[in-house]
């Protein structure tokens, strides 16, 4: 099968490497492995097998754009569970964060997002179980990646911005005027600190977004199904 994966380098040279790409790649080499096998088993011979597998493999650049048919209630419901761990976790290490107003609000926030999600994925397990004939939607797996990096990509923005925002609002005049810093005991260094970590509890956006790739291609609806 060294052949099949010679092709499939080939198919892809043009495309920059990337997580997504190298995804596809395995997919697609799994698939004509799988279809060489097959005509393989029914008697034909492998290189008369390879070629046909290979000539009727989709155009790739319809594959890196590619709609994927997937399972509604299955995809919202792998995304509900990782939004619940993830929220589970925020809410958890927040917590320490208490001492401070701010931290008080971001915890008991998290522990009512907590209870909702919980609530609205029961809901979908119910659903599930209801509906065992589950609705179909497409969903581009292209966009899903893009979405991926814009999320990483605004959210390292914003906490530069909330990291240069609370250094200005601390210590501006100090590093201006060129004063010390001073922090007048363990509250006040707590407070400040609780400002710089409280933002990076918004990490659970990037993360959802994250997922989307992993979640349409777990619940893509194959046509054998």
């Amino acid at each position: 099968m060294h052949s099949l994966q010679i092709h499939v380098e080939k198919l892809f040279a043009k495309y920059k490497s990337s997580r997504q790409i190298e995804e596809l790649k395995w997919e697609v080499l799994s698939n004509l492995e799988a279809r060489v096998a097959d005509l393989v088993a029914d008697g034909m011979p492998l290189e008369q097998a390879v070629k046909k597998a290979t000539d009727q493999l989709p155009s790739v650049d319809s594959l890196v754009g590619e709609s994927r048919s997937v399972y509604v209630l299955a995809f919202w419901q792998e995304l509900l569970q990782r939004a619940l761990l993830y929220t589970l976790v925020a809410w958890i290490a927040t917590m320490p964060l208490r001492i401070w107003g701010m931290g008080i609000s971001v915890n008991h926030g998290l522990l009512v997002l907590c209870l909702l999600e919980g609530i609205v994925y029961a809901v979908l397990l119910r659903s599930k179980r209801l509906s065992a004939a589950a609705k179909k939607s497409e969903l581009n797996l292209r966009t899903a990646f893009l979405l991926r990096k814009i999320g990483w990509s605004l959210w390292a923005l914003y906490m530069a911005v909330s990291f240069a925002y609370t250094t200005a609002i601390h210590f501006a005049s100090h590093i201006w005027f060129a004063r010390a810093v001073s922090l007048s005991g363990p509250y006040q260094f707590a407070t400040v600190a609780v400002e710089y970590v409280l933002p990076a509890v918004s990490i659970i956006v990037p993360l959802l977004l994250h997922a989307l790739p992993e979640a349409i291609m777990k619940c893509e609806a194959r046509e054998e199904e």
